[in-house]
């Protein structure tokens, strides 16, 4: 069987080179192994601090919500002082009724949009009960003003909101990348230990 494998060209490795070789083979391998581990572990390194910088942001978030609602409200409430002391007492039970029922549909939780066109058609009606009553057009504009500002914090309410749903959709998936990362840092866990095994059992073979 020698003599045909000789015949053929083929050299048969000798035992010490064949220990070199597994040496070399695992050592090899152990390399590569290590290289993805330490990659993987940054990657999820930076995802894990990139979800703990979401959270601090989410309760930010959570905080300015709270500011914005309580803020909207008090606009709307300085509006309506306003009105109770300069335009109410000049009106007939109807009439007054009927502001202080636009003004409640107002202050309710509305899109922005919504509260826009609810505030002009509210601001020009304000605007012939301004007329009509003979109050000065200061009111008119105090008020409008006031009811603006409650929009603007409305509006960047809706758009906390909405940043608020892709974090949670961005978490999902950043949830989902760990989980994965996590079993795959196992997996080449295990992988380095048997290799680190292997090598060290060839090594001593060598020497």
């Amino acid at each position: 069987m020698t003599e045909n494998i000789e015949e053929a060209g083929i050299r048969v490795l000798t035992e010490g080179e064949l220990i070199s070789a597994a040496v070399e083979k695992h050592r090899r391998f152990l390399e590569e192994a290590r290289k993805e581990f330490a990659e993987l572990d940054s990657k999820l390194t930076q995802i894990e601090e990139d979800i703990k910088n979401v959270k601090n942001s989410r309760i930010r978030m959570e905080e300015r919500k709270e500011v914005l609602k309580e803020k909207r409200q008090q606009f709307y409430h300085q509006a309506e002082t306003i009105l109770e002391k300069e335009i109410f007492l000049k009106l007939d039970t109807i009439t007054a009724r009927k502001l202080q029922e636009e003004l409640k549909k107002l202050k309710g939780q509305i899109e922005p949009e919504e509260e826009q066109r609810l505030k002009d058609y509210f601001i020009e009606n304000l605007r012939e009960i301004v007329q009509a009553t003979g109050s000065e057009e200061n009111i008119l504009l105090q008020v409008d003003a006031r009811m603006e500002e409650a929009r603007n914090a409305n509006q960047e309410l809706k758009e906390i909101i909405q940043s608020e749903k892709q974090l949670v959709e961005d978490d999902g998936s950043k949830n989902e990348k760990i989980s994965k990362s996590r079993s795959q840092l196992k997996r080449l866990s295990t992988k380095i230990k048997n290799h680190e095994e292997a090598l060290n059992y060839w090594e001593k073979l060598k020497a």
